[in-house]
């Protein structure tokens, strides 16, 4: 039986998906696989066994997306004995049944797994890929490669735990010169997959449930405001940014000293 490790943020009032989330992953997701969850939350839980809980204060918007690379490595020692690793979106529900096979790579594909809502016939240019030359996430015009969603991404656990690495090394060489790439570790992981051979999935897997209008998704992400409120979610990502905010998030991780 193949193992696969879960891996999710429910930080603050994000953990509300969480139930939905789950009671829809044990539903139809490889259910044939011995599965495990990694949550990471600031919330105190009552979880059922087969859930790992990685402690994390609510570091905001956009900490506790930028740095879920970090927070996930802090279990590393664990993830390693899956076979397969998976990163989930906290708003992913499940609709239909989703077997390995499917979403997992194969030994042709390459190591790794991501999701697309993007086309063949639209223009790369368009993609909205970080172009600024100073961040490390830069992806410059010319790619022919598919931009890919942040809301899920996995493959073997090898290789998925060496994008980990790679992505949080990243995401710091950019905070440190005080940048926040354009789409936060969105852009990260399409900078690390720029070149590679991985699995690439079509929005069957994974669709803004608004846009799900002919219900042929197998997976979709909630939307945010239904459950979050419109209101709330504004404020949330309203803080303004600055090398000092940004100094004091990295001592909070213990990633600077004074």
């Amino acid at each position: 039986m193949k193992k696969i490790g879960i891996l999710y943020v429910g930080i603050g009032e994000y953990i509300r998906f969480w139930d939905g989330f789950y009671k829809s992953c044990e539903q139809y997701f490889c259910t044939d696989c011995d599965k495990h969850y990694y949550v990471v939350t600031d919330q105190q839980l009552e979880l059922p066994e087969r859930v790992t809980v990685i402690p994390q204060a609510d570091l905001g918007w956009p900490g506790n997306t930028s740095f879920r690379f970090l927070f996930f490595l802090r279990a590393k020692e664990q993830l390693k004995h899956y076979d397969y690793l998976i990163m989930l979106n906290g708003n992913t529900r499940f609709k239909e049944p989703v077997t390995v096979d499917e979403v997992f790579p194969g030994k042709e594909d390459g190591g790794l797994v991501a999701l697309t809502w993007k086309t063949k016939e639209e223009n790369p240019d368009d993609f909205p890929f970080e172009r600024r030359a100073e961040s490390a996430a830069f992806v410059p015009y010319g790619t022919k490669q598919l931009y890919v969603q942040g809301g899920f991404h996995g493959g073997f656990a090898a290789d998925y735990l060496e994008a980990l690495e790679e992505c949080h090394r990243l995401t710091m060489a950019d905070f440190n010169r005080g940048i926040i790439a354009v789409n936060h570790d969105e852009s990260v992981i399409n900078k690390y997959m720029q070149g590679k051979k991985f699995k690439l999935l079509d929005s069957t897997y994974g669709r803004p449930s608004q846009r799900d209008k002919q219900h042929t998704a197998k997976i979709v992400f909630q939307r945010k405001e239904d459950i979050l409120g419109r209101s709330w979610l504004r404020h949330y990502k309203s803080r303004k940014h600055t090398n000092t905010w940004l100094r004091k998030l990295l001592r909070r991780l213990g990633l600077v000293s004074d």
